[in-house]
């Protein structure tokens, strides 16, 4: 991608800039001693290919086949040959002309054209633009290179997010379709009933939801009609208490994130053994500060469903989806006592309107 970048025609006019910028500097610096700026102005021009070419060598042939594959030796060991060579023809070319047109009464071409120092000093000459663009490249290839990652990280989160909400659709209606089979067995008249109240739950599920983040007076409201479908599901034999209080029922929310919470409650404390089952689910937000809590019932014969347990698909989700959506911005804690348990998660939603606004912008 970054070559792409880099070769795209409004590359072509920051290359145009780049030397211009380097003619006006040295032009600047160096015709200041004598303040004969055109004479360096025509010196330097006509040496400008000498630095060019190595310039463009390194960029577009030694960099992305040695550079970025870290091929150290055969970069390292290319450059100096290019920069020798470079050397040479600038030093040739300085000691061959520029001499005799510019200062021949000082007789610079008696020097050896190999004299060291000389050669030295152009190999110098030389390299200092190149060294300047493969440092402005480098530059940006690492930003491009990390904006890329990034991106793909988002895309990565995004596709892991659509993974993780979809695996609640059929995780719920497995679990519901089982209490209907259990419903339909015992030819139980709350049959007709369950089924209609699973079909709005899933047309809510499937049609309403599909956006990522949705009211929270919205998801109160569903997570109201799955405690009705599980009301008429135990009847007496399950206590219900719920409480709600929301300051703006317009705040976003990630959708269905707390339906997992809930569904395990019932799972865990409608319990048959059980002769006094109970579940309380409790809903606060004040300001973006929401605490949400849900406390059920449990048998104390020991049993292998844990509510903490890797093993429960739906709290598996919803910690990966809580660890994806509000990093360093959410507290889920889990207690269980002898004869219940309690999922307590605090979040700070007030991050969710700038993830839009990102969104919206890419």
């Amino acid at each position: 991608m970054i070559d792409r970048v880099l070769n795209s025609n409004n590359s072509i006019y920051y290359h145009i800039l780049f030397w211009m910028a380097y003619l006006a500097l040295y032009t600047l610096m160096w015709g200041s001693y004598d303040e004969e700026y055109w004479q360096q102005f025509q010196i330097l021009l006509f040496l400008l290919p000498w630095k060019m070419i190595p310039t463009y060598i390194t960029l577009y042939y030694l960099m992305p086949t040695f550079l970025y594959p870290k091929k150290m030796v055969q970069y390292v060991s290319l450059s100096i040959l290019l920069a020798i060579a470079m050397g040479l023809i600038d030093r040739y070319m300085t000691w061959a002309y520029i001499y005799h047109w510019f200062s021949p009464e000082k007789e610079h071409w008696k020097t050896p054209m190999l004299y060291f120092p000389k050669v030295l000093n152009s190999i110098v000459a030389v390299y200092t633009p190149v060294f300047v663009a493969m440092a402005i490249k480098l530059q940006l290839f690492y930003y491009q290179k990390d904006k890329v990652n990034k991106e793909l990280e988002k895309e990565k989160v995004a596709t892991e997010l659509k993974f993780l909400k979809a695996q609640i659709h059929p995780h719920f209606l497995f679990n519901t379709l089982n209490s209907i089979y259990s419903l339909s067995l015992s030819q139980s008249k709350k049959t007709p009933e369950v089924v209609l109240g699973l079909s709005k739950f899933l047309d809510y599920m499937l049609y309403e939801c599909n956006e990522r983040f949705i009211p929270i007076g919205r998801e109160w409201e569903q997570l109201m009609n799955l405690v009705a479908l599980e009301r008429i599901r135990y009847g007496e034999g399950l206590s219900i208490n719920v409480s709600e209080s929301i300051d703006n029922t317009d705040t976003l929310i990630p959708s269905l994130l707390l339906l997992p919470f809930v569904e395990n409650a019932f799972k865990h404390g409608a319990d048959n053994e059980l002769s006094d089952s109970w579940i309380t689910i409790d809903l606060k937000l004040t300001g973006n500060q929401l605490v949400f809590m849900v406390e059920n019932s449990k048998s104390s014969v020991p049993s292998e469903k844990s509510l903490d347990t890797d093993k429960n698909i739906g709290l598996t989700n919803v910690k990966r989806r809580l660890d994806l959506f509000f990093p360093e911005k959410h507290e889920l804690k889990i207690f269980e006592e002898k004869d219940s348990f309690l999922v307590k998660l605090s979040l700070d939603l007030s991050g969710i309107p700038d993830l839009i606004r990102q969104e919206n912008v890419q």
